[in-house]
């Protein structure tokens, strides 16, 4: 009798068929969920926040008698300076002087805190201290400027007289860059300027004011940034640190010293 095996072989056939696209469909689902898993944009990594380093070591200066010195290791640090503002400032635009982490922070101004380019002091000593040098460590975040005060009386300071040098940072276009200044009665008179070296910011810089007689003398990490002879020299006071309203300026390791 005769036998017909079409069936078989198709049969046979749709299961090879069959299998076929089972495995080629098994063999694609992890290429999909591996696709699937793959971020759509891929970001640059950013660079860290920068921090403040360590302060500076800084030489002791050749001293007979240390006047004053702070390190700023607790608030209450804060309770021996006098404020100022050093031109008119509404009562609500005051500077905000305060310690944080231990170091001595000018903290913009008024209650909510804003920038105001105003210039502002912390001051310490007495009105008799004549013959010194004034040196302090700052770290500049954003503000811009840096100074020290010297010889300084008065019980207001829009009509205090003191020596006043203040320094800008390399990044500012603003000439000149570095200013020694006799302030009487709210009136600046330039005694030397430097029209082109500043700071850098985000670095320690150790800032020194030698006033000796009618002789002043700048230094700023150890090198010697500007001279000056007052022939109507400012008799004594106290001394300070200067700076703008501005905040984001941090200030250590102040020191009064005799020469």
């Amino acid at each position: 009798m005769k036998q017909y095996r079409m069936p078989t072989i198709i049969t046979a056939i749709v299961a090879v068929l069959v299998a076929s696209a089972l495995a080629v469909a098994l063999w694609q689902v992890p290429q999909g969920i591996a696709q699937e898993q793959q971020p759509l944009l891929t970001y640059p990594p950013q660079e860290p926040t920068p921090t403040v380093g360590p302060n500076p070591t800084t030489v002791p200066a050749l001293a007979s008698v240390t006047l004053t010195e702070a390190t700023f290791d607790t608030p209450e640090a804060l309770d021996a300076w006098e404020v100022v503002d050093l031109e008119f400032v509404l009562a609500d635009n005051r500077a905000n002087w305060q310690v944080s982490e231990g170091r001595l922070m000018q903290n913009r101004a008024g209650p909510a805190f804003s920038p105001s380019i105003h210039h502002t002091a912390a001051l310490i000593g007495d009105e008799t201290w004549r013959d010194y040098t004034v040196q302090v460590s700052f770290y500049d975040q954003l503000n811009g400027t840096a100074g020290l005060i010297a010889r300084y009386q008065g019980d207001d300071p829009l009509t205090a007289t003191y020596y006043r040098y203040r320094i800008i940072k390399n990044s500012f276009r603003d000439t000149p860059r570095q200013v020694l200044e006799r302030v009487e009665r709210g009136v600046a008179v330039p005694l030397a300027e430097v029209t082109d070296i500043g700071f850098d910011e985000r670095m320690w810089h150790v800032l020194s004011m030698q006033v000796d007689g009618n002789t002043i003398q700048i230094r700023m990490n150890d090198e010697v940034m500007l001279e000056a002879v007052d022939a109507n020299p400012l008799p004594a006071g106290k001394a300070g640190i200067a700076t703008r309203a501005v905040g984001t300026i941090l200030f250590d390791d102040f020191t009064v010293v005799t020469p």
